[in-house]
């Protein structure tokens, strides 16, 4: 063999073992880039699972928080329900009267406080979400915190400026002077009082009744504190006694503030009522207040209402999608409002139009709940102390006129 055969023999064999080592190194490094690919897909899959498991949490807080939430009308959320509920078993546990383990390890489960060796009170207090939501309760059942302005107290006593003296801007000539206009304020002082009461509760109370009892607790103590803000808003005398707060209602305050339309001599029954003077009160109180103006009337007042259409005007339309409404106006029932009678009845305003936006309801903090381990020794019971400190207070008395019968 000659030298170019070797040495063509030899450039073939480096040829052969470079193009190996270039095969090798393109595997190795395909074999990096798929051990790398593996790496990513691992993460994948790991981002993967922690996104499922969010999804699942995210479900878990929203069914919570419908849970909590969302409630048929007129009643409370179940978790809400159970608390109450638990409040009441708790207090019966504290004072000895539920004993056995099936009490008190369903109440620390429902409280949440199962690692406490023993309940006592501190651990029973409302929450803030609970007690807003029994506010929301207040609000399905009552007229005042549908149609008036609730307006949270941030103090004991807080001071609201009311116009008075409201001069008119007028025409200004060119180069003349610009007259000087002076507005007057008065004050509306808003100082909450405290309403509530107690809700006794027997002491043999079954287990499975938890939720139940709940829902009894918070919608007992949501009627009667509606009806306890409906009462001093509408039909309060100021007599600072009784249901009666040291503020009149708009029954009393249309009459005080000269805003009432009163009907002619001897007409001393609410039966004496006609349509034109139900349509009189319209012309009572500010032009203003016809713009979001309605009636306010007891439910009772609907049948003599409708003996209103007579001779093809019918100006009264009964409840349907809309409501009921007399000449286009809203009618709003209030069940505080007095009632429908045939009889004697001198100088009461029995009902009102206007703009109940202007009748503020000022709230001091929200309700409290309480338990008493020895007010009801005697009979074996457990009490609830429902509490709320508010007031009311008229920000425009032009906003809202009466109808009242006759002095005589």
């Amino acid at each position: 063999m000659n030298a170019n055969a070797v040495l063509g023999v030899e450039d073939f064999q480096a040829r052969v073992l470079g193009g190996v080592e270039g095969l090798q190194k393109s595997i190795a490094g395909h074999e990096s880039l798929i051990r790398a690919s593996g790496a990513d897909v691992l993460k994948l899959k790991e981002g993967a699972n922690a996104v499922q498991l969010q999804l699942a949490e995210l479900q878990r807080r929203q069914a919570e928080f419908k849970s909590r939430t969302l409630a048929r009308p007129g009643q409370v959320g179940e978790e809400c329900a159970r608390h109450m509920g638990g409040l009441a078993v708790a207090a019966g546990l504290v004072r000895g009267q539920l004993s056995g383990d099936r009490y008190e390890g369903l109440v620390k489960d429902i409280l949440g406080v199962e690692a406490r060796a023993a309940l006592t009170s501190s651990d029973i207090a409302l929450p803030v979400q609970y007690s807003g939501e029994i506010a929301g309760l207040v609000g399905q059942f009552g007229a005042a915190r549908q149609y008036g302005t609730v307006f949270p107290l941030g103090t004991a006593s807080v001071k609201l400026p009311r116009l008075t003296t409201d001069p008119t801007f007028t025409l200004i000539a060119a180069s003349a002077t610009v007259t000087e206009k002076s507005p007057q304020f008065g004050w509306v002082t808003f100082t909450p009082e405290k309403f509530g009461g107690l809700v006794r509760i027997p002491s043999e109370i079954e287990a499975d009744s938890i939720v139940a009892l709940g829902q009894w607790i918070a919608r007992y103590a949501a009627r009667n504190i509606a009806l306890v803000e409906d009462y001093n808003y509408f039909i309060g005398t100021g007599a600072g006694s009784g249901q009666n707060g040291s503020v009149a209602g708009l029954t009393a305050s249309t009459i005080t503030n000269t805003k009432v339309s009163q009907m002619a001599s001897t007409k001393t029954h609410y039966s004496d009522m006609t349509l034109a003077n139900i349509r009189a009160i319209r012309a009572v109180c500010d032009a203003a207040a016809l713009r979001n103006g309605a009636y306010y009337l007891h439910p009772s007042f609907e049948q003599a209402l409708s003996g209103l259409n007579t001779a093809g005007d019918k100006p009264y339309q009964a409840n349907g999608l809309g409501g009921a409404t007399l000449d286009g106006f809203p009618i709003r029932w209030v069940d505080v409002m007095p009632v429908y009678s045939v009889a004697v009845n001198v100088s009461k305003v029995f009902a009102l139009f206007g703009d109940l936006s202007f009748q503020y309801l000022g709230v001091r903090g929200g309700i409290r709940f309480d338990t008493s381990n020895e007010a009801a020794f005697a009979t074996d019971e457990i009490l609830v102390r429902a509490l709320e400190r508010f007031t009311i207070g008229l920000m425009a008395v032009g906003s809202v006129a009466g109808l009242q019968t006759a002095a005589s």
